[in-house]
């Protein structure tokens, strides 16, 4: 399969020093902590967006998680590196607090020979049970949580039409396939409040595009169309 994003996104334990600013201010003029300031919390504060349309790179930081989104992926190593250069770069300029979550996610995509009616059949008798709800569907797709030793994987399937697949997109390459079997793979680890290293990182993005690859392929030779 093909590999068309990848987003790397570190979640922190506590609100980037960045922002503490805007915190005190608040508290200075409502005698009251910030909304949003514990975990799973709706932040106030607004983050912001770099993108570096050369590169097909975009940057998001906000209060309580960095991200970067690379739109040009030609293979891992690639990968990697611009990963690796983002957050040094932003670690030069803010100290990023303990990590409460780290993930890598991949969108991959094969292109289908056939029409979209056609390839939701082929879902259907390769991945459902013939029951009724499955048989009326005019769209299928399917989503399964699995377990890597400590860590996790969100990974979800389907057949996509170009709008559709253009709509999941952060950078569109130029061709693009009209009809296509799509898999995006989360693979995660929650952390308790641990410091992130520069090793820890590579380590992490290595294994998780590997592990991203194993199974965008194993998807591939599962739905793999009749010749």
């Amino acid at each position: 399969m093909n590999l068309l994003q990848v987003i790397v996104e570190l979640r922190h334990s506590k609100p980037l020093k960045l922002f503490t600013p805007y915190e005190d201010l608040y508290r200075l003029l409502t005698g009251k902590e910030l909304p949003g300031g514990q975990p799973g919390g709706q932040a106030l504060l607004p983050g912001f967006e770099l993108t570096i349309s050369e590169k097909r790179m975009r940057i998001v930081v906000d209060p309580r998680h960095t991200a970067i989104v690379l739109g040009d992926v030609p293979n891992k190593g690639y990968c990697v590196d611009n990963v690796m250069t983002v957050f040094r770069k932003i670690s030069e300029l803010v100290t990023l607090p303990l990590l409460s979550r780290l993930g890598v996610r991949s969108f991959w995509v094969e292109e289908s020979r056939l029409n979209f009616n056609d390839l939701v059949t082929s879902y259907k008798t390769k991945i459902y049970q013939p029951i009724y709800i499955a048989e009326e569907s005019i769209d299928v797709g399917a989503s399964f949580v699995l377990a890597s030793g400590e860590y996790r994987a969100n990974i979800s399937f389907g057949p996509v039409e170009l709008p559709q697949l253009e709509s999941l997109l952060v950078f569109k390459p130029p061709e693009l396939p009209k009809v296509a079997t799509f898999v995006d793979v989360d693979y995660f680890i929650e952390k308790e409040q641990e410091e992130i290293t520069d090793r820890m990182l590579r380590d992490f993005v290595n294994s998780g595009l590997d592990y991203a690859i194993e199974q965008s392929n194993k998807m591939g030779n599962l739905l793999e169309e009749e010749r």
